[in-house]
This record gives structure tokens, sequence and C-alpha cells, in this order.
């Protein structure tokens, strides 16, 4: 009987975990992250719940192929070990992640970087099957990028290659980011940065966008759709700080496709025809066009990559078909 994976993906804004087999997903849960007070903090509570969903599944330690563990920053995936935060679960370089899984479930645990892991998900299970050359882009709290070339994931002598896209410079007078660069993508276009670019605009307490509770991308895709103003200010704005970026990483890493994840892309009929506009027009590519494609798993991809990643270690499995 193929053995089970379990997959951890701390977000900021959420940890979601997966049970898999096989490359299907059997289980799945939310939990609210604590990413401000730390890592160590948290893994209570995830034990907990790893637990319970084993218990619910009728599956036994046993059973377990190992775990993989998907992490918003810096990940060293030869020893499985976080490297550096930005502003979430600082304590993660301190955290023994391997120890935790061996004590808890007698079982290995592989981490990666979470930009990563999704592109994993994405290449053997979504929009990425059939290509060796991706970048991968998610939009949420902040944004996390990730490349394949080859076949092969580019990680580079202090495992930061590819991942830091969301902090390539789109606007060299613009906002500091929490990383201390100015004018990152992040920094001009997510979640973290949408209240603030709102609330600035000084027509802001005219629009329809000063009675929304919550300042998200849902909010202002609800406040573009009827022609608000200042919601269609920001959202132009973000769209040409995306493209920037996308456009700089096409001309760096030379992909076929572009896969979008993340929570933003729940509104990508609105976001993506825009940005596969600016792409074409911008991107120095004399080859042909680059595909910009949304995730085929925007929530959950990570998991998925994180199944792949387990396997690969645990089995010798390589496949993308």
């Amino acid at each position: 009987m193929m053995k089970y994976t379990l997959a951890i993906d701390l977000g900021g804004t959420l940890v979601k975990l997966g049970l898999l087999q096989g490359g299907k997903l059997i289980d799945f849960a939310e939990v609210v992250a604590r990413s401000a007070t730390g890592l160590q903090s948290q893994l209570p509570d995830l034990k907990m719940r790893i637990d319970q969903m084993l218990k619910t599944n009728g599956v036994s330690v046993n059973e377990l192929l190992g775990i993989g563990l998907s992490f918003a920053g810096l990940v060293d995936s030869d020893k499985n070990r976080i490297l550096s935060t930005n502003k979430k679960y600082d304590d993660g370089p301190d955290t023994d992640l391997e120890g935790w899984a061996r004590t808890n479930w007698h079982c290995p645990l592989f981490a990666e970087n979470d930009a990563r892991m999704a592109l994993l998900g994405e290449w053997q299970y979504g929009a990425g099957r059939g290509y060796e050359n991706i970048v991968m882009v998610t939009l949420g709290t902040g944004i996390g990028t990730a490349v394949l070339i080859e076949g092969k994931l580019l990680k580079g002598k202090h495992f930061q290659a590819g991942n830091l896209g969301g902090h390539f410079t789109v606007n060299h007078a613009g906002t500091q980011c929490t990383c201390g660069n100015v004018g990152c993508m992040e920094a001009e276009a997510s979640t973290w940065r949408l209240p603030e670019l709102i609330q600035s605009k000084a027509e802001y307490a005219n629009s329809s966008l000063s009675q929304e509770t919550t300042l998200d991308f849902k909010a202002l895709f609800k406040n573009a759709a009827v022609n608000d103003r200042v919601a269609n200010e920001v959202l132009g704005h973000c769209i040409s700080a995306w493209s920037a970026g996308i456009i700089t990483m096409i001309h760096a890493f030379d992909p076929e496709v572009i896969v979008m994840g993340g929570g933003v892309m729940h509104g990508a009929d609105v976001i993506l025809p825009k940005l596969q506009e600016r792409m074409n027009h911008y991107a120095w590519t004399p080859w042909g066009k680059v595909k910009l494609l949304k995730a085929a798993n925007i929530n959950t991809a990570a998991l998925f990559g994180a199944d792949y990643l387990v396997r690969r270690h645990s089995t010798g499995f390589i496949s993308n078909d």
C-alpha cells in the first residue's frame, strides 16, 4: 500500500496542513498563523492538529513516508533548516524541525522555500506539467518566486537564487521594503502594503473603499469592478509593479511559462490579461511570447510539492507524468 505524506505550508497569514497519498490530497486543514510570535510557540498546536488529522483518516505513524515543510523564507534544503526570515517566524533558524518530526512521528522531514515547493507542485501536478523552464510567482501576504531551469530547481550557493524576485527593484524612488531594499515589487504591490497604498490616496475618504472593513485585494477587485476611481488607480499601480518584476524575471531566467499562484490569484480574470498584454509588449523575447498561466492549485500547490519532494527523497520517485 502506498504510504502517506504530511505536508505543512507555513505562510505569513495561514498555516496549511495536508495529508497526501501519491499526489492525491486526502485531507486538508487551515490554521491561523501566529508568525509574529515565532515558530516554536505554534508547534504544539500544529502537532495536535496533525495527530487529529491522522486519527480521523485512520493513518498510523508507521504509514508515514515523511513530512514536507514549506516556509516563507530562505531554507537550506540540504540540511532542512530555516536560514532567514522576514518578520515571520523569526525563531525559525533556531528551530530543529527534523528533530521535531522524528520525536513526534518517527519520520524524516524535508524543508524547502514555499515558492519553490509551490513550483514543484505545479510542475508535477498543475499548470506547469510538460514544461522544463518555469518561473513561479506567488502573490499573497508577500511575493514569493521560484525558478526551474531545464528541469532543475535554481538554488544557488546560499539557497536564495530565484527566490528573491519579489525583492527585485521596480521603483528606485519607491517605498522601503521590510527586507531593507527600496522599491521592491513586494513593497509596491503586496497584501501587506495594500492598505497604505489605498489610504494614501487623496480621494480615499470619498472612495467606496473607505467603507470596507478590510482593505485587501478582494475589496480592491470588488470596488474596481464598479469603477471606483481610487480602486482602479491602485489596481493599475499594482499591475504595473507586478509586470515590471515579471518582465525582469523573464529577462533573467528565460522561462517558457510564468505560473502565477497565491491568494491574489482569486482575481486572475482581472489581473492576468493585463499582465500578459504588458509582458507581450515589453519583454525582449525574440523567440516568441512567454505564456502566463494561473496555478491549477492556488491554495494547495505547496502541499502537492511537499508530497513530491518527500517521495523523491524517500523512494527515488521522480516523475512529472
